[in-house]
């Protein structure tokens, strides 16, 4: 995009019209596109707001004005009266953005290139000027778009003009060289000097913070009477000003992708430590439940051993409670699980064995004469056991 050249301008009002017939409802109706204060748009759109509210920007600035007065001393004494109509209050900005509003609007690419020079505009502002930057938008709606910047002072005075960087220091070296007895005309031709020298100043500033960057000239050929030679080896600068620019979008695009693959996977990568912290725990369990009935499984000869001892010196019976006694419960309990699963059966065969001991079963009979006593709610052995 060769000839691109940056172009901001800053400009301070009042409530009462100037000369031009410009004052601050005239400006924000021109920049909000209502009043009829925009015969010079032919199709207008409403502004793009890039920064704080600008539909609210009347009130905001009416009520600073309200809250704010001008001090007078008179017979040593100090009044505060409001601020008069023709006091500045009111501090713009307008940066224009050096391609058409067609060829901007034609591509991805432009559009992109456009919010960047937005963004990195407004950061300059906000630089230099801090809370005092209210409002900001842009206009798509003619040749070229361009950004508007409202700002209000925090003079007690609420003085905008102390935010214009040539008249503040007109202002300032003139009061200086007349309290030296420096004539009117000199004072004042010094401070017109001081004026362009800080409004080149400034712009050289926003062109290093913004224009540069984007590889836009700081100014016109001929303005600066720069020979053909000069302006292309500028030109090339430029160029590579933008090529960085652009590459340092790309490195900054890729790191965001390498940052949200590295979330993505460092959240997989959790997935996956969850899912084998729970498998190592069932698995412990597993192993834990199985190590368990292996016990259990060994227990079992000398349950069976216990048992058999137990019958031969008839220690075991099954009470009238339905409580199944024994001299030494050790080796059940040892049995675990394996004890449950046979516990009906050894009642069943103590049950037997105290029917043949009462006379009731003979070695014909298929099942013993005895009525099985009822097995307890619980399958825990008692106390005794």
């Amino acid at each position: 995009m060769p000839d691109e050249v940056v172009f901001i301008h800053c400009q301070s009002f009042s409530r009462r019209p100037n000369k031009a017939g410009q004052h601050v409802q005239q400006v924000i109706g021109e920049g909000l596109r209502t009043g009829g204060f925009h015969p010079h748009v032919e199709t207008p759109r409403p502004p793009i707001p890039v920064f704080g509210d600008p539909m609210g920007f009347q009130l905001m600035h009416d009520a600073h004005v309200a809250q704010r007065r001008t001090r007078a001393v008179k017979n040593g004494t100090v009044s505060e009266r409001r601020i008069r109509a023709d006091r500045h209050t009111l501090f713009t900005i307008v940066a224009s953005y050096p391609t058409l509003t067609t060829t901007m609007e034609d591509s991805p690419e432009g559009l992109a290139r456009f919010k960047e020079w937005v963004d990195l505009t407004v950061a300059w502002v906000q630089e230099r000027y801090g809370a005092q930057l209210k409002v900001a938008f842009a206009h798509t709606d003619e040749t070229f778009p361009h950004l508007h910047c409202w700002l209000l002072p925090d003079d007690p005075s609420a003085d905008a003009t102390l935010l214009h960087p040539g008249k503040a220091v007109k202002r300032t070296t003139e009061a200086r060289l007349k309290s030296k007895g420096t004539p009117p005309r000199e004072a004042v031709a010094a401070g017109n000097r001081a004026l362009k020298q800080a409004m080149r100043g400034w712009i050289d500033d926003y062109h290093r913070a913004v224009g540069a960057p984007l590889g836009m000239h700081r100014d016109g050929p001929k303005r600066r009477r720069l020979s053909r030679a000069q302006w292309a080896a500028e030109q090339s600068m430029l160029d590579h000003h933008r090529q960085l620019e652009a590459d340092r979008i790309r490195l900054e695009a890729h790191v965001t992708e390498l940052e949200a693959r590295g979330v993505t996977i460092a959240a997989q990568q959790r997935e996956l430590v969850m899912k084998a912290v729970a498998f190592v725990d069932r698995a412990e369990q597993h192993h834990r439940r199985m190590r368990a009935e292996l016990d259990q499984v060994a227990a079992l000869n000398p349950m069976l051993d216990a048992l058999v001892a137990e019958l031969e010196d008839r220690t075991i019976s099954i009470e009238p409670g339905g409580s199944l006694r024994v001299r030494d419960p050790s080796p059940y309990r040892a049995a675990g699980k394996v004890w449950v699963k046979l516990e009906p059966t050894i009642r069943r065969l103590v049950g037997m064995v105290q029917a043949a001991e009462d006379g009731r079963w003979t070695a014909g009979s298929r099942e013993p004469e005895f009525t099985p006593l009822p097995r307890p709610e619980s399958t825990q052995l008692e106390t005794s056991l």
